[in-house]
């Protein structure tokens, strides 16, 4: 049986409002998006030298238009302008909790056409 309505609920999932913030040579834009979901992982490996942990995060934003790219920096809830090289150089995960940069931006299909955006990184 095909269903013909994508099975996944935006709605009752994707209730969180991110800031991303986009460098395209000396223009920075900043974008708040409601109606995303973003989740944080931490993961364990051991190896011969220790104990290592990794920081990832998923971020799902529905949709069929791509609104996150690549290098941006993804802020949760409503973040400050950006306008200058100084602020975005300042703008770092060390520095700003919660803050992640985008490193992958795969696109997710429902029958034929894109339903959402996984943002990883």
């Amino acid at each position: 049986m095909i269903v013909n309505r994508c099975p996944i609920n935006y709605a009752a999932m994707c209730h969180q409002t991110v800031t991303v913030y986009h460098k395209d040579g000396e223009n920075i834009t900043r974008k708040v998006i409601s109606g995303v979901h973003l989740d944080y992982k931490t993961t364990y490996s051991v190896d011969k030298n220790g104990t290592r942990t990794a920081n990832t995060f998923l971020l799902i934003v529905p949709g069929a238009a791509q609104a996150v790219f690549p290098g941006d920096k993804i802020l949760p809830g409503q973040g400050a302008e950006i306008a200058t090289r100084a602020e975005w150089a300042n703008l770092l995960p060390a520095k700003v909790q919660g803050l992640v940069v985008a490193s992958a931006v795969d696109p997710k299909y429902w029958l034929g056409n894109v339903v959402h955006y996984e943002v990883t990184g």
